[in-house]
């Protein structure tokens, strides 16, 4: 059986990572890579061993995230 993903929805903003246009004619959302994935997993030895998780952005909400992570780096 073939999964068929109608959207890919922003953690954060809660928004559509696909514009409406190619929203539209787009199919099957797996055919989209316009956008951040983000994947953590933890291992042996931490507190949260095993667990895993995924998150995805938008492209404004994922410049947010970068520019907060460039601050607490104090770049």
């Amino acid at each position: 059986a073939t999964t068929v993903i109608e959207d890919i929805i922003c953690d954060v903003c809660g928004e559509s990572v696909i514009p409406s246009e190619i929203r539209k004619r787009l199919k099957n959302a797996n055919d989209f890579s316009a956008y951040a994935k983000l994947t953590a997993s933890f291992g042996y030895g931490s507190k949260r061993d095993g667990e895993r998780f995924n998150f995805d952005f938008c492209e404004s909400c994922f410049e947010e995230i970068r520019a907060k992570v460039r601050e607490l780096q104090g770049k």
